[in-house]
């Protein structure tokens, strides 16, 4: 690992974090002199913040803290993940009825209303099914289908461990990709299952971006492999070195921020080194 590169992955960080408290504030741009900072779009340091996290926390996690279901209705919550949508699904979160569900989001998708978030890349197993029936049928209803078995899983088995969730929610559920796996458990992380979770600040599923800036700051070739356990071991390190870089005044950080800024670094190390790479920019009011 390279002091240099360590420097510009915290620099990054700081730099992100503070942009997101001078919006907060209504602060005009520029709210940084790093010019692809001001002129692109990256996610927040702390996913807590983000807009529709705030909405999930609101009307899911708080609304549903203590309820049976309440790893089901963030099943839903992220498996859509648009306010717009989940609002009028309401009970249904928890107590699910397939065919209401379905004719929601098919009266949705008549008057051509957005139904999900383009913040996800959803897929389905079969292309002779369409997204609606795919997500309601065949991922959402069979995850209901086991609901007791889940429930009791998570009451019993889970309770410390993020890797052990994630496992179990990423293997054998049809609609359930890893990455959506790693999102659920990361709300879950929030609420009475995983709020105590054991390997908090030590584990963190690394997706292939954030796999990518672990290479550029651990000066390897991006062509080369890393496996799973590299890649918690290597990101233990930088968080064990959050607190040295991060001035005082700095949220403390924990390895989902860690892995999730590894890959919001690699699109910033991406646009710098002039790669073709699409990312958002902000419009002209800032947003």
């Amino acid at each position: 690992m390279k002091d240099e590169m360590i420097h510009k992955f915290f620099a990054f960080v700081q730099c992100r974090h503070y942009i997101w408290q001078a919006k907060d504030k209504g602060l005009p741009k520029p709210w940084t002199d790093v010019e692809i900072l001001q002129e692109y779009k990256f996610c927040n340091v702390f996913r807590e913040l983000d807009t529709v996290t705030i909405w999930i926390d609101k009307n899911i996690r708080q609304r549903w803290a203590n309820h049976k279901y309440l790893w089901f209705a963030l099943c839903v919550a992220r498996r859509i993940n648009l306010p717009e949508t989940l609002e009028y699904l309401n009970e249904f979160l928890v107590d699910w009825d397939a065919d209401k569900v379905h004719a929601i989001l098919e009266r949705r998708k008549s008057k051509g209303l957005p139904i999900y978030n383009s913040a996800y890349s959803l897929t389905t197993a079969s292309r002779k099914m369409d997204k609606n029936t795919y997500t309601v049928y065949e991922c959402l209803d069979k995850l209901w289908e086991k609901r007791e078995e889940i429930t009791n899983w998570l009451r019993w088995d889970s309770w410390d461990s993020l890797e052990r969730t994630f496992n179990k929610f990423a293997k054998g559920n049809p609609g359930i990709s890893g990455f959506l796996a790693y999102e659920i458990v990361t709300d879950l992380r929030h609420t009475r299952y995983l709020r105590n979770a054991r390997d908090i600040m030590s584990w963190a599923n690394a997706g292939p971006g954030a796999v990518r800036g672990l290479k550029r700051i651990y000066d390897k070739p991006l062509t080369r492999k890393i496996n799973a356990c590299q890649a918690n071991k290597d990101m233990q390190k930088l968080l064990s070195l959050a607190e040295l870089y991060n001035p005082d005044s700095f949220p403390k950080m924990e390895m989902r921020d860690i892995e999730h800024c590894l890959c919001e670094f690699d699109k910033f190390m991406r646009i710098k080194l002039g790669k073709s790479f699409l990312c958002r920019k902000y419009n002209g009011k800032g947003e």
